[in-house]
């Protein structure tokens, strides 16, 4: 479907985006370390920037993780053996995780108007860039969420009651 493929696109997109932020940032943080100890004159903007580029790393590594259902949960229903408490405990946990997300997306951007303004310390790059990484995690996740439940939909409907299976 297209929509399958359209959101698989943005995976990879983000899987290169964040190829991309890790080499800047270790390069950012061994220029660091070169320039101190071998020029004895430290960066003065380095430090900064490869903590703004580890905030979006983090959040997008957060949205890839939910993606592949990879982080660190209970998983006491799977014992059970039963794949209706099984799919009802998955359809529950979206549900909180969609809410909580939506909230919080939404709540952020007050955050969002008071940073717009709002320089970093040295880079002088306004804070909303940094803030921004958490809203766009979230609207990753509620979109990757609503993608797979109008997945489900459109096989029930077309008679495929399989589980989708996600491309790897």
């Amino acid at each position: 479907m297209l929509v399958m493929k359209l959101w698989y696109g943005i995976e990879q997109a983000v899987k290169a985006l964040l190829i991309g932020l890790v080499t800047v940032m270790v390069a950012v943080s061994l220029a660091q370390v070169f320039w101190r100890y071998v020029f004895n004159d430290p960066l003065t903007w380095s430090e900064e920037l490869a903590r703004y580029l580890f905030v979006w790393i983090a959040y997008l590594s957060a949205w890839l993780t939910w993606r592949h259902r990879a982080h660190i949960a209970l998983d006491a229903v799977t014992y059970l053996r039963s794949p209706v408490l099984e799919r009802v405990s998955a359809r529950l946990v979206e549900v909180l995780v969609l809410g909580f997300c939506a909230y919080t997306f939404y709540a952020n951007f007050r955050l969002l108007g008071l940073t717009v303004d709002q320089p970093s310390a040295v880079l002088e790059i306004p804070m909303v860039w940094v803030y921004a990484a958490y809203n766009v995690m979230t609207f990753m996740i509620c979109g990757d969420i609503l993608v797979n439940w109008l997945m489900g939909a459109l096989a029930v409907r077309s008679g495929r009651v399989q589980a989708l299976s996600r491309p790897a």
